[in-house]
């Protein structure tokens, strides 16, 4: 994100956050509530996630940055292996559990997609670290203009290595 002065002008804290203050809501509640172990764990987990973000963007250098969004993509997952267990457990209902699994996959998602970003040189995601080719770039000026798509014959080639989709769907 450029221009972010603070850890909380990044969407992904900003989501990571609401999203610890729903799971934190919840287990204040019964029948969740009855289980400390877990609410401990979950409410533990999900507030790290957050607190990762935030001391990474602190540390001062990108590589500690990056070392960090490393373990706060860790806490994602173990909160959402957190709530498999209340799940199984009886303590949430199947649409709290899918909305709140899905809302880490999302926060998961855009912390990868913010990481790449930062990695890869010109452009990062969208590019994959290649400039985009005099051809590709007149094509899309020429969409833009006329708001017509190229021509078949002129379209870019597929990807050479197809990335097999990743499961984000609730282990339900």
């Amino acid at each position: 994100m450029p221009g972010a002065r603070s850890f909380t002008d990044l969407q992904f804290w900003q989501r990571a956050r609401e999203w610890s203050k729903q799971i934190f809501n919840l287990t204040q509640q019964p029948p969740f509530a009855r289980d400390q172990r877990l609410v401990v764990q979950i409410n533990d987990s999900s507030e790290s996630a957050m607190a990762n973000m935030a001391e990474g963007f602190g540390r001062g250098t990108q590589e500690e940055f990056i070392t960090f969004l490393g373990y706060a993509i860790g806490s994602l997952d173990e909160t959402q292996s957190h709530l498999c267990a209340a799940y199984d457990r009886a303590s949430l209902t199947k649409d709290q559990f899918s909305q709140l699994y899905r809302e880490g996959t999302a926060i998961r998602k855009l912390t990868v997609a913010f990481i790449r970003a930062m990695i890869l040189p010109r452009g990062g995601v969208r590019t994959l670290g290649k400039s985009p080719t005099w051809s590709s770039q007149t094509w899309e000026i020429y969409e833009r203009v006329t708001g017509q798509p190229r021509p078949a014959m002129f379209e870019p080639p597929p990807p050479e290595i197809p990335v097999p989709p990743r499961n984000d769907e609730p282990p339900l």
